[in-house]
């Protein structure tokens, strides 16, 4: 039997990258702690000292992923006025552009049962925290509109918009005869 190599460095991290990958390529039914390290080159017992089973790792998966997600998009607004057109389209440009650079991030999140997303102009704690803070940005954008029907339809027409690019953007069947990137701003806006 092979024996497995010590392994330098940040193991959870890895494990956690490459549950994501599992997940997106085969589906979670093939996700489990024997297999990840068998992909990590490392002993099983090693997967047990990060993950006590499947449910932990692959709640840690989506911790990582919200995270990561949620602090491109709050960094995106850094400095921004709420309520200013271009704050919420340089937080579009971020969310679309963290999905192109984790194109496996969009599919793990959006294909999968893993996140709620509560699509309301209520304040709802439990739906997906990068979410509430698009949510909280472009209903600031739409605090003039006074039509609480209207408000959700621009709301929903916004993170449609982002989402919809995201998924263009990160499948592979899309082809898209300019460049995305350098033409975002003007998707975005409609220019």
């Amino acid at each position: 039997m092979e024996e497995k190599k010590y392994h330098h460095g940040n193991l959870k991290q890895e494990m956690i990258k490459e549950g994501i990958k599992l997940v997106t390529t085969k589906g979670d039914s093939e996700l489990s702690l024997r297999k990840l390290a068998s992909i990590c080159g490392v002993s099983a017992s090693a997967t047990y000292s990060h993950f006590k089973d499947k449910e932990e790792l692959i709640n840690e998966m989506k911790e990582y992923v919200t995270n990561e997600f949620y602090k491109i998009l709050d960094d995106s607004v850094k400095n921004l006025n709420k309520g200013d057109f271009n704050t919420i389209v340089s937080m579009g440009e971020a969310y679309v552009n963290f999905f192109i650079d984790n194109p496996t991030y969009f599919k793990f999140l959006f294909f999968s049962p893993y996140l709620k997303i509560n699509l309301s102009l209520e304040e709802d704690n439990n739906t997906y925290p990068p979410f509430r803070l698009f949510r909280e940005y472009a209903l600031a954008l739409l605090s003039n509109v006074s039509d609480d029907k209207k408000k959700l339809i621009l709301l929903t027409n916004m993170w449609a918009t982002v989402q919809g690019i995201s998924l263009l953007a990160t499948s592979s069947n899309v082809v898209y005869a300019g460049n995305i990137r350098e033409d975002l701003k003007r998707i975005l806006t409609n220019s």
